[in-house]
């Protein structure tokens, strides 16, 4: 009788798992690219992907995550700071880890500098709390290509990656910063097109859209916002090569990014 009780004694009691974010990663968009550099620009989407680790469900298998994003300059003090946003998961795969993202957009008039980015999640089941810091660096805006994003239809409401499988439609979308406006017109043109892997070309017809406007209010504008698609018809490993071209300051901006397509 007095083995029993020591045994049980001894016994390990069960694990829990604590609430904890991995694989931080800034990204194009939920499913997209991962992004290259912390550097932003006015107008552009600072977007991190991540997993929260460690999370309790209820008894139908449901977490239940809030989810606060808030950036701080240098000084230290909060310019923006958007209210709580809660989410539900269906963990019906079983375990106790969800994937999600943050995202904040960088406002016109905001100061360049350094800022950092904290990302808290509170889980509603457990109460437990956990963190992550990201610093980021705010430059004025050259001639640039910012925020792209990916998706699955043209409405932008369903988010894709860059591996798709044959069959389906890339769509794509973005804008662009920087441009000539000395004028009072604004002259840009939009290419894109899928090269191989190596960067070269595949007899892939390219996309080309213009906006041009001598109108001195639209000339005022900072940004445009370009969209297009690209259909995959046979596996492989591609680039998508978009380029810019601002026909007033006579500046090229280019963004790539591989993409994978699969046989079903």
């Amino acid at each position: 009788m007095r083995l029993s009780i020591l045994l049980l004694v001894l016994a390990p009691l069960p694990a829990f798992a604590k609430l904890e974010i991995k694989n931080v990663q800034p990204a194009h968009g939920p499913l997209g690219p991962a992004r290259e550099s912390d550097d932003v620009f006015p107008f552009d989407e600072y977007l991190v992907r991540y997993q929260v680790a460690g999370v309790k469900t209820d008894k139908d298998g449901r977490a239940d995550l809030e989810m606060t994003v808030k950036l701080t300059n240098a000084a230290g003090k909060a310019v923006l700071e958007p209210k709580p946003a809660s989410k539900k998961f269906d963990l019906s795969q079983g375990g106790d880890v969800v994937q999600t993202f943050g995202f904040i957009t960088i406002n016109e008039k905001a100061a360049p500098g350094d800022y950092k980015l904290t990302v808290s999640v509170r889980d509603k089941h457990s109460n437990e709390t956990t963190s992550f810091d990201r610093k980021i660096t705010l430059k004025p805006a050259p001639f640039q290509i910012i925020a792209p994003r990916f998706f699955l239809e043209a409405e932008g409401n369903v988010p894709a990656g860059t591996t798709l499988l044959v069959g389906q439609t890339l769509h794509y979308r973005f804008r662009v910063v920087g441009f000539d406006t000395s004028q009072r017109r604004v002259g840009l043109v939009m290419r894109a097109v899928l090269v191989d892997a190596d960067g070269k070309g595949i007899g892939a017809k390219p996309l080309e859209l213009r906006t041009e406007t001598a109108d001195p209010v639209k000339a005022e504008a900072r940004r445009a916002t370009f969209a297009g698609l690209a259909a995959m018809h046979r596996p492989g490993d591609f680039k998508l090569r978009i380029t810019v071209e601002d026909t007033i300051g006579k500046k090229t901006t280019t963004f790539e990014t591989p993409i994978k397509v699969l046989a079903p």
